[in-house]
């Protein structure tokens, strides 16, 4: 994965990046899945928290996702992204 993407969040990559109608809607299943992840307002019990949780704490970030996606739809996105700059 290019470096830089890492810090990228799905929702930003879905909506900044030229990529297909399924891996944008697979990019936004997976930020959905990911801010569902910890409930917020908890005392802590039961995956709460007090304090709201930032992206990239909560697996919405690339370099957490990357995985989740097919070879195929890695190089589409790092194709869009060098594309973009």
């Amino acid at each position: 994965m290019i470096d830089a993407l890492g810090y990228w969040t799905a929702d930003e990559v879905a909506e900044c990046l030229d990529v297909g109608e399924e891996l944008y809607a697979k990019l936004y299943s997976l930020a959905n899945e990911a801010s569902n992840h910890k409930p917020l307002g908890g005392d802590g019990s039961d995956g709460t928290t007090e304090e709201p949780i930032v992206a990239n704490d909560c697996g919405n970030s690339m370099k957490q996702l990357w995985d989740k996606l097919t070879p195929e739809e890695q190089e589409q996105i790092e194709e869009a992204f060098n594309d973009y700059f």
